[in-house]
C-alpha cells in the first residue's frame, strides 16, 4: 500500500510494520498451521490477521474522511468533491491488481474461476460463502476484500454527509449492530460459521472499532491520551490470548464464535493506536521499522492477492520446471513467501505504483495557511 501519513504529513512507519505481520499471520494460517498437530499452534489465531487489517482500514479510512471533512468546511469545498476524490483514489488503488488477476485467471480457465466469476467481479464472494457455507479454493481469501469494498460503498457517505456530532454514536451503533448480527447468526444458523465470520455486518465491529479510534484521536484526545500507554497494549494482549485459548481448549463454542473476533479487534485497536504515534520502542521498534518489514507492509496488498495461488503455482508448475521437490513444510513456507514477495514486488514496481501515482490527480484537501 501507499505510505501512511498523519495529519502533519508525517510518515507513520510502524503501521506499515503492522501490515506485514497481519499478512504474515494470514500466510502462516493458510500455508502451515493446518500441518502442525499441536494444540497451541492449532489454536493460534493466525487467520485473525484479517481482523487486524479491518481495524487498521477502519482507522485509516475514517481518519482520511474526518480530516478532509474538516478541511472542506475551512475552505468551502463541496462534499461531493471529497467523495469523488475518495472513490477515485480507492479505485486506482484496489481495482487494477484485483481485476487483472481475476481476468487473467478467467482467461486461462483456472480451476473454479468461471464458476464463481460473477461473485468475484462484483466483490461479493463473501455473500456467496455466507449463504452456501463453502470454501472457494484459491479465491477463499477474497472474501475480506469484498467486505472492504462493501464498507467503502456506504461509510464515506455516512461520515461526509451526516453531521459530525452524530459520528461517534453511529460508529458505536455499527459496532453494536455487528455484535447483534453475530449473536443472531450463531443462534439461528449454528452450522453456517462462514455467515458469522464472512457476512458483511458480521465484520463491521472490527472496521467500526478502528473508526472509533480515529474519531477519538481527532475529537476526544483525552481518551486517546489515556489509552496511549504501553500497559494497555500488554494488558489487551494478555486478556485476549487468555480468553482465546480458554475457548479453544475447553471448546466453548459461543465464546469463540461471538466474542473472540471482538476481543481481537479491541486488542488490535490498542496496538494500532500505539503504533499510529510511532510509540513502540526497543525491540518492537526495531522489528516494526526494519526495512524489509516496512517494505513488505507497503506491498502487502499484492502479497495478500497472490499468496493463496502460490502453492498451486509452485507444486503444479514451477517445481517440475526447475526440478526441485521440497519435502520440509517449513522450507516450503519460506519458498512460498519469497515467490509471493517477488510477485508482489514486480506488481508494485510495474503496475500498482505507477497507477497509484495517478491519485495525484484526485488529491485530498490541504488546510489554509
Amino acid at each position: 500500500m501507499s505510505e501512511i501519513k498523519n495529519q502533519n504529513n508525517a510518515y507513520i512507519i510502524q503501521l506499515d510494520g503492522l501490515r506485514f505481520f497481519a499478512i504474515l499471520s494470514v500466510m502462516i494460517g493458510h500455508w502451515l498451521q493446518w500441518q502442525i498437530n499441536k494444540p497451541i499452534v492449532q489454536g493460534f489465531p493466525f487467520s485473525n490477521g484479517v481482523i487486524l487489517f479491518f481495524v487498521l482500514s477502519g482507522y485509516l479510512i475514517t481518519d482520511i474522511l474526518l480530516r478532509n471533512k474538516i478541511k472542506a468546511v475551512e475552505i468551502s469545498i463541496p462534499k461531493a468533491t471529497l467523495l469523488k476524490s475518495f472513490y477515485m483514489r480507492r479505485v486506482l488503488r484496489i481495482f487494477p491488481l484485483y481485476f487483472a488477476t481475476i481476468f487473467f485467471l478467467f482467461f486461462i480457465n483456472y480451476k473454479n474461476t468461471r464458476e464463481i466469476f460473477p461473485w468475484l467481479v462484483t466483490f461479493s464472494s463473501n455473500i456467496y460463502q455466507a449463504i452456501n457455507n463453502v470454501f472457494v479454493g484459491d479465491f477463499n481469501h477474497f472474501w475480506s476484500l469484498a467486505v472492504e469494498e462493501q464498507f467503502y460503498l456506504f461509510w464515506p457517505w455516512i461520515i461526509i454527509l451526516l453531521p459530525t456530532k452524530h459520528s461517534e454514536k453511529i460508529i458505536i451503533g455499527l459496532i453494536g449492530l455487528s455484535l447483534l448480527t453475530k449473536i443472531y447468526l450463531f443462534i439461528n444458523f449454528p452450522d453456517k460459521w462462514m455467515a458469522n465470520s464472512y457476512f458483511t455486518l458480521s465484520c463491521m465491529h472490527a472496521l467500526g472499532i478502528g473508526a472509533l479510534v480515529s474519531y477519538w484521536n481527532i475529537y476526544r484526545k483525552n481518551i486517546i491520551s489515556y489509552f496511549s500507554k504501553f500497559g494497555w497494549v500488554i494488558g489487551s494482549v494478555f486478556v485476549y490470548f487468555s480468553i482465546h485459548y480458554l475457548s479453544f481448549l475447553k471448546d466453548i463454542t459461543w465464546l469463540h464464535a461471538i466474542l473472540d473476533d471482538i476481543l481481537f479487534a479491541l486488542m488490535s485497536a490498542f496496538i494500532i493506536n500505539y503504533a499510529s504515534q510511532n510509540k513502540f520502542t526497543g525491540i518492537f521498534k526495531y522489528i516494526l521499522e526494519n526495512k524489509f518489514v516496512v517494505y513488505s507492509g507497503k506491498i502487502s496488498y499484492g502479497l495478500y492477492i497472490f499468496h493463496l495461488f502460490v502453492p498451486n503455482f509452485f507444486w503444479g508448475y514451477l517445481s517440475g520446471k526447475i526440478g526441485i521437490d521440497i519435502t520440509s513444510k517449513y522450507t516450503a513456507v519460506i519458498v512460498f513467501y519469497f515467490i509471493t514477495f517477488a510477485m508482489a514486488h514486480l506488481s508494485w514496481k510495474f503496475m500498482e505504483n505507477p497507477i497509484n501515482n495517478l491519485k495525484n490527480r484526485f488529491p485530498y484537501l490541504k488546510t489554509k495557511k
